[in-house]
């Protein structure tokens, strides 16, 4: 790595520590994942909980069978 890249790198993780989180949170935009399940789905309870696992399942499957679609096309 060489020391522009190295400074880029500290650079961004100087300004998504310091300045976009406190933004985020400023907004009140959930950070985490879990707290955008409960965002989305409000307090759980067995039902909601059957469609967040659902929702999680759709959404990590898109996101390692899409990549993975287009690495084969590509090939």
């Amino acid at each position: 790595m060489s020391i522009k890249n190295y400074i880029l790198f500290l650079g961004g993780m100087i300004v998504g520590i310091f300045l976009i989180l406190p933004v985020i949170k400023w907004l009140g935009i959930p950070v985490t994942f879990a707290n955008v399940l409960v965002y989305l789905f409000g307090e759980s309870d067995n039902a909601k909980k059957i469609i967040a696992t659902l929702f999680l399942i759709l959404l990590v499957s898109l996101i390692v069978l899409i990549p993975k679609s287009k690495y084969k096309k590509s090939s």
